[in-house]
């Protein structure tokens, strides 16, 4: 039995009586009562009760519903009596919101720009595409696009892969071309932005203009677009030549018109500022940061705020290693055991994870965190990850992408967008953070050495 949530004009009223098992006077009882329902939908609730809509949760003894915002496919969400899953109950409650008041259709997401002035607009938290690169599973290219479609109508628009991450590219060409055939029908949808990486294999060849350009001209070839909204560049290793040089192309590229924004990735504060200085407008700089990696506020934070400069961060949530799951499997011992095992490391991106753990000051510094995030998401009705993403989120100019691989995760990210952590709250966290013992040196140090 799944519960989802209804919209209705007036508390108790009952849209379906074949589909409900009990009814509430008290809408936000209802909610409250039911354990299924996440925070994003007591949230939701709330916003409904001060406009006169009430959301009421509902026991369907069928399952899922088809949801309407993917014609013929299930929606991961939890959908409500109308077949609208969260995203579409969002835009429903507001177009009824600013009906009433005369006001516009409010958006579901506040978008952020870049220093550059491109008319590029983007989502506070982007969907990462790293897991289709390999190491996470199988892909499947329907069933992505689908997420993506879902994590699109809820208005996280942005999307960030490379040109070595596999078939993403391509998914990700195939889910703009539906997606744009789909906002022709329905103008209220939002553009999406993908943002590509240029991952140049310097050990092999010579990084000439002409290799770079028909490099890029490969990306707008997968992604089927006529020029690349944002291109990170990746150098991996400092000691070979080129690295402004080629920065410098991309410059170029972009006066062609191929190339919208420019930013880097993985770059040390020291090499941002080599390709800042030789003129090359850098919009952002793509690293790791999280509460266990705070390598970008020895420096590099500084750096960019001063300029205006986006930190696009992964690995914020480590992997899941910051959520729920592994609070929960401390009682019991991880995977039911006592010890974190290598076995256990079940992916790519949770292998290189608990390196970082390790580095931090290992499993006992780890619990101690999720321990104090645990504390704070129960008081605040959120999830560790929540907690985690926001706090990432109020270091400065810091969007953090997280994984897209399913639905489960959106009512995650979009909370994260709706609450703020208090200064006593950030004091807590920072009181554990003072313990942590790396990694140390700047954005990427480590992994290059």
């Amino acid at each position: 039995m799944s519960v989802r949530l209804a919209a209705s004009s007036r508390p108790g009223a009952i849209a379906s009586r074949h589909d409900y098992t009990h009814q509430h006077q008290n809408p936000v009882k209802a909610v409250a009562e039911s354990s299924r329902v996440s925070p994003l939908h007591n949230r939701l609730s709330s916003v409904a009760i001060r406009s006169g809509s009430f959301f009421v949760p509902v026991a369907v003894e069928n399952g899922p519903r088809p949801c309407k915002c993917l014609t013929g496919s299930r929606c991961g969400l939890e959908s409500d009596l109308n077949g609208d899953c969260v995203a579409q109950s969002r835009r429903r409650l507001w177009r009824a919101q600013a009906s009433q008041s005369g006001t516009a259709l409010r958006p579901e997401v506040e978008t952020v720009g870049f220093n550059d002035g491109s008319a590029t607009r983007f989502a506070p938290l982007i969907n990462g595409c790293w897991t289709l690169a390999g190491g996470h599973g199988r892909v499947v290219e329907s069933e992505i696009i689908h997420v993506m479609e879902m994590y699109a109508r809820s208005g996280l628009t942005s999307f960030d892969t490379a040109d070595i991450y596999g078939p993403s590219e391509s998914i990700l060409g195939a889910f703009r071309e539906q997606w744009m055939n789909n906002k022709q029908e329905n103008d209220g949808l939002r553009d999406v932005q993908i943002f590509t990486k240029f991952c140049p294999n310097i050990f092999r060849m010579k990084m000439t203009p002409q290799v770079v350009e028909q490099s890029i001209r490969r990306s707008i070839a997968a992604l089927r677009v006529p020029k690349l909204d944002l291109v990170q560049m990746h150098w991996w290793d400092y000691d070979m030549p080129g690295m402004v040089d080629v920065a410098k192309s991309l410059a170029e590229l972009r006066e062609k018109g191929l190339i919208t924004s420019i930013g880097v990735t993985n770059m040390s504060t020291e090499a941002l500022s080599q390709i800042i200085d030789a003129g090359v407008p850098v919009v952002c700089n793509q690293v790791q940061f999280s509460l266990l990696d705070q390598r970008p506020r020895m420096a590099m934070l500084k750096y960019c705020k001063e300029r205006d400069i986006k930190l696009f961060t992964y690995g914020t949530l480590a992997g899941g290693l910051l959520s729920n799951r592994y609070l929960e499997e401390g009682k019991k011992g991880l995977f039911g055991k006592v010890n974190y095992t290598t076995p256990d490391l079940n992916t790519s991106s949770l292998k290189m994870y608990w390196r970082v753990v390790r580095e931090a000051g290992g499993e006992g510094h780890w619990r101690k965190l999720l321990s104090t995030l645990g504390e704070i998401a129960a008081s605040k009705e959120v999830s560790i990850a929540s907690v985690a993403l926001r706090w990432a989120m109020q270091q400065g100019p810091v969007h953090p992408i997280v994984g897209l691989r399913n639905s489960t995760h959106l009512d995650d990210n979009l909370t994260a967008l709706s609450f703020s952590l208090e200064p006593a709250e950030m004091d807590k966290i920072e009181e554990v953070l003072r313990t942590s013992q790396g990694p140390r040196g700047d954005c990427y140090e480590m992994e290059r050495s």
